[in-house]
C-alpha cells in the first residue's frame, strides 16, 4: 500500500508540474503585437480567450510541436524570407480569415479599426 500512495504522489506531483511548465509558457492574458507598426496602432490580443476558443494551440501555431510554441516572429519576419511569408501578411492572414469564419459574430471585424483600437 506504501508504494502505491508513493507512486500516485509521484505521478500527481509530476502532472501538477507539467502543467505549471506549460501555462508559465504561454500568454495568460492580453498581449501587444506591435512588432511591425508603422501607420496602424498595435494590436491588444487577448491569447487567453484564443485559446479558450480555437482548443488546439496548432490552429494559430501551425509549425510548431505540440508543447514548444512560439511567438509568430520567431518565424516571419518584417519582410518575406523565401516561401515564409512576412509578419504583417502572417498576422493578417492568419487572424482575419478565422475571425471571418468565427461563426458566433463575437470576433471584432474584419476592418482596421476591428483590432487597431484608435
Amino acid at each position: 500500500m506504501k508504494k502505491f500512495a508513493a507512486l500516485m504522489a509521484i505521478i500527481v506531483a509530476v502532472t501538477f508540474s507539467a502543467g505549471l511548465v506549460i501555462s508559465a509558457e504561454a500568454p495568460a492574458g492580453k498581449v501587444t503585437i506591435k512588432h511591425i507598426q508603422k501607420t496602424k496602432e498595435p494590436v491588444v490580443f487577448d491569447h487567453k480567450a484564443h485559446t479558450t476558443r480555437a482548443k488546439d494551440c496548432q490552429v494559430c501555431h501551425h509549425k510548431n510541436e505540440k508543447g514548444k510554441e512560439q511567438a509568430c516572429q520567431a518565424c516571419h519576419k518584417e519582410a518575406a524570407e523565401g516561401k515564409v511569408v512576412a509578419l504583417k501578411e502572417a498576422y493578417h492572414t492568419q487572424c482575419k480569415d478565422c475571425h471571418k469564419k468565427d461563426a458566433s459574430k463575437k470576433a471584432p471585424t474584419t476592418k482596421c479599426d476591428g483590432c487597431h483600437k484608435k
